[in-house]
């Protein structure tokens, strides 16, 4: 989704920054909140209040209670998807393949849902 939202917004962004944090991802206040992302979905609950933290100095109030709730729809929709083994659709699997190789996502375990890829 960012990658499209930022398409047509003409946004440069550099989406390797997903998964290499010393990369700059282009998107304003990227860096606290890819480590807010990273903190949601990881087991250190210090790392989590950290990252909460930054991101509400750095974002106020209204951005972290957006990115809360962004995260936690995007978690519950992965986790169920995840949990019942949906595959990606054909449209998806085609349009995602450049950027699920640069990033290394066939490599996480649930890739194994979508035969292939």
């Amino acid at each position: 989704m960012l990658r499209a939202s930022a398409a047509a917004n003409n946004l440069p962004v550099n989406l390797a920054a997903i998964t290499n944090s010393s990369l700059d991802s282009g998107i304003e206040d990227g860096d606290v909140l890819l480590a807010f992302a990273d903190a949601v979905a990881g087991p250190d609950h210090a790392a989590l209040e950290t990252a909460r933290v930054r991101l509400l100095e750095r974002m106020g109030p209204g951005a972290l209670v957006e990115a809360a709730a962004v995260a936690s729809v995007f978690s519950m929709n992965d986790r169920a998807a995840n949990a019942i083994g949906i595959p990606l659709d054909g449209m998806m699997l085609t349009d995602s393949g450049a950027f699920r190789k640069e990033l290394g996502i066939d490599d996480f375990p649930s890739a194994r849902n979508t035969p292939g890829r």
